[in-house]
C-alpha cells in the first residue's frame, strides 16, 4: 500500500477535477488518459516502489471518471489542456515529466506549448499524430451526437463488452467500466475535438518541434499499423516498443512500460 498516495479534488474554474496525487522528494511525473478513460489507467505507477520517491499526479480530465461533466464544457483538445494546467498549478508542481495515452497525447502537445519551459521530458504513448490514429473516436463522431446519446454509447459499450467477454481481456472490461463513467455528450465532443485535431492540427510537426526531449512508445503489435509511426522516424523522434502488448501497453505489460518510462526519466532527470 503506497502511504504517500491520496485523492485529491481540486478546483478548477467552477469544476472539480479528481486526482491521484503523490508527493515525493524527486521531480514531478504527470499522467494524461486518452479517450473513455480515467486516472486509473496510470494506477499501476503509484503502486510501483521504484516510482515511490518521484512526485506524480493522474488526473480524470473534464468529462471522464470522477471529475466534473458539465454541459456547457467545450471538451476541446485545447481547453482540457487549459484546466489541466491550472490543476498542475494549484497543485505546485514546477517542472515535470509528461506521460500520456492516445487521446491524452494531443493535450499533452498542446500543454507542452503552454509551457515549454517547465517540461523535463515528454513520453508520448500511442498518443494522436495523424487522422489514422483515431479509431473509437472517429467511430463515435461518425454517428452525430443525437444519434450517440441515444443509441451509440449503449452499442459501443455493449460491442467493447461482448469482445472482452469473447476475448477473456479484462483490459477491455475495465475500458467498458471507464466508458460508463463518462457522459455521452463529454465523450462525443470529445471525440469530435480528437478527430479534427487529428485531421488537421498539424500534431506531427508541433509534437517534433517542442523544445524538450519527447519520444514516443508503440505496443509491439502495433508496429507497422499506423502512418505516424514512420513519420516520426523521419523526424528523428526516438521510437520504442513495448513487447506482448498493443494500445493500452502500460496495462497489458506493465512491468515493460513503466521500466521504460522510469529509464528515460532518469536520463532526463537532471538534465
Amino acid at each position: 500500500m503506497n502511504k504517500l498516495l491520496t485523492s485529491e479534488k481540486v478546483k478548477v474554474n467552477g469544476q472539480s477535477i479528481s486526482c491521484l496525487l503523490q508527493k515525493g522528494a524527486k521531480e514531478s511525473i504527470v499522467f494524461i488518459h486518452g479517450f473513455g478513460a480515467s486516472k486509473e489507467t496510470f494506477l499501476e505507477a503509484f503502486e510501483r516502489e521504484e516510482f515511490q520517491n518521484f512526485t506524480m499526479l493522474a488526473a480524470d480530465l473534464i468529462g471522464f471518471g470522477d471529475s466534473d461533466k458539465p454541459i456547457d464544457f467545450s471538451y476541446e483538445m485545447t481547453d482540457q489542456a487549459r484546466i489541466l494546467r491550472k490543476a498542475i498549478d494549484l497543485l505546485d508542481l514546477n517542472r515535470f515529466h509528461l506521460v500520456a495515452h492516445s487521446m491524452g497525447g494531443i493535450i499533452g502537445i498542446k500543454l507542452g506549448k503552454m509551457v515549454p519551459d517547465r517540461l523535463c521530458s515528454f513520453i508520448n504513448a500511442e498518443g494522436n499524430i495523424t487522422a489514422e490514429d483515431c479509431t473509437i473516436s472517429k467511430q463515435v463522431a461518425g454517428m452525430g451526437d443525437e444519434y450517440f446519446a441515444l443509441e451509440g454509447l449503449e452499442q459501443l459499450k455493449r460491442s467493447i463488452a461482448e469482445e472482452a467477454e469473447r476475448t477473456q481481456d479484462w483490459v477491455l472490461r475495465d475500458y467498458v467500466k471507464s466508458l460508463s463513467k463518462a457522459t455521452p455528450e463529454s465523450l462525443y465532443k470529445s471525440s469530435v475535438s480528437t478527430v479534427y485535431e487529428s485531421n488537421f492540427g498539424d500534431l506531427l510537426t508541433r509534437f517534433s518541434q517542442l523544445p524538450f526531449y519527447k519520444c514516443y512508445i508503440y505496443g509491439e503489435k502495433n508496429t507497422g499499423v499506423f502512418p505516424a509511426e514512420k513519420l516520426l522516424e523521419q523526424k528523428g523522434i526516438p521510437l520504442f516498443y513495448v513487447s506482448n502488448s498493443g494500445h493500452s501497453m502500460m496495462k497489458e505489460n506493465p512491468d515493460e512500460f513503466y521500466d521504460l518510462v522510469l529509464n528515460i526519466v532518469r536520463r532526463r532527470e537532471h538534465l
